[in-house]
């Protein structure tokens, strides 16, 4: 808590210079941190959706895609840019480089590891870029993934399969999947004697299906198969923890659920895994800034510092709970409607913030035009006619209301 609050006093929230404006946190929390303690959800939620650059009267469902940050945030980074413009080499190598590698820290502490295993990205796709092309493969050994897995993931694979000759197979997850038995079934019965790698969505992002990582890294450990996480869209809605998830890889955004600066985002690499990772960008080490890594982006780095500050503060268990009620509303009134099938979850602990659906006989990209033409704002899913829908912390249940009755109408 000291580290969080006292990286927040040193950054332009608080006015980096007398030349930048001060930031005021009364305006971007409560009266004080402990005051959101002692205030309903529907209060505090609402205090946070009025953060947002997203217009009253826009209902934003598609988080999944990209996250709307806080306008204190951007202020920040904003704030960030000019101190940096100021005096560009003392800053970039003094003050804000110090800040950014502090950045670090944070994330470690967000996510329970220790900070010599976070390395700082600019998203999801950089992160597991980083971890396959550290892989060593054979001809014929098998990398195991999912059928529903994002295109930034499996471009790290295609990379590996061309290059090495390894194999890609991809197993069908149940849509929607009924129990953690189920999930880890399916995986323990596709698992082969040639698997050297299985990479899996932490929140998987068509359905929002929440994988049982520890469980499944129950099975992999002993096999000495490389577990790998894509953590996309699970970190800022989620609660993560890379330790007791057991994986050797987890990468993820920040721009995302977390809600941070556009292209930002991070990596851990577990310790036995470490030794590794041997790519140029890491070559001189995972510090922020390196010989390797040349110069970064200190200003959005700094501010994914502060919006996992913000959602410490907040609490990441609260943020889960809030995400899962109001996806429960939306699931709920989802199943009232006809012409459409749920294919997200229905039991909590495979749960999150995303519920998605197909559609029997409209085409979802004609529903989401419809209801972009309202300004509510979804997903839709290619391949299988679907659409999606991301319940953040900010959606209201009156938005789900909204949403539902505009939906039932374009059906």
């Amino acid at each position: 808590m000291a580290l969080r609050r006292r990286f927040l006093r040193n950054t332009a929230l608080f006015g980096l210079t007398p030349l930048v404006p001060r930031f005021n946190m009364d305006n971007f929390f409560p009266a004080s941190f402990e005051a959101m303690d002692s205030m309903g959800d529907d209060e505090l939620f609402t205090l946070i959706r009025n953060q947002l650059l997203i217009p009253p009267n826009r209902i934003y469902l598609n988080t999944g895609s990209l996250g709307p940050s806080p306008v204190k945030i951007l202020d920040l980074v904003h704030a960030t840019m000019r101190t940096l413009e100021m005096n560009p080499v003392v800053e970039n190598w003094g003050t804000l480089g110090k800040q950014m590698e502090a950045v670090r820290e944070l994330v470690a502490e967000f996510v329970n590891a220790d900070k010599e295993h976070i390395l700082l990205t600019r998203n999801t796709t950089e992160g597991l870029n980083v971890v396959a092309q550290s892989l060593k493969l054979q001809p014929g050994d098998e990398i195991l993934t999912t059928d529903q897995e994002h295109g930034g993931a499996m471009v790290g694979l295609d990379y590996v399969a061309n290059n090495q000759g390894a194999v890609i197979r991809k197993m069908s997850m149940p849509m929607p999947s009924k129990s953690e038995e189920e999930i880890v079934h399916t995986v323990k019965s596709n698992i082969t004697e040639r698997t050297k790698v299985l990479l899996l969505s932490h929140v998987n992002t068509i359905t929002g299906l929440v994988m049982p990582f520890e469980a499944i890294a129950r099975i992999t450990k002993p096999k000495g198969i490389i577990l790998i996480a894509d953590g996309a869209q699970a970190l800022g809605q989620i609660p993560v923890d890379v330790k007791a998830m057991g994986v050797d890889a987890y990468a993820c955004s920040g721009h995302k659920w977390l809600m941070g600066p556009k292209e930002t985002g991070l990596l851990y690499v577990a310790p036995d895994f470490k030794p590794q990772i041997n790519t140029a960008f890491t070559y001189s080490g995972f510090g922020s800034y390196s010989a390797s890594s040349g110069t970064r982006n200190v200003a959005t780095l700094i501010g994914l510092g502060a919006v996992i500050q913000w959602h410490q503060e907040i609490g990441k268990d609260r943020v889960h709970k809030r995400c899962l009620e109001i996806r429960n509303y939306c699931y709920d009134h989802l199943a009232r409607l006809k012409g459409l099938h749920i294919i997200s979850p229905e039991a909590d602990m495979l749960s999150c913030g995303i519920v998605s659906f197909t559609l029997e006989e409209a085409k979802n990209s004609e529903i989401a035009h419809k209801l972009k033409d309202q300004d509510i704002i979804i997903k839709t899913l290619p391949g299988i006619n679907g659409n999606r829908i991301s319940c953040h912390m900010f959606t209201s249940k009156k938005d789900i209301d909204d949403f539902i009755q505009a939906l039932g109408k374009a059906i």
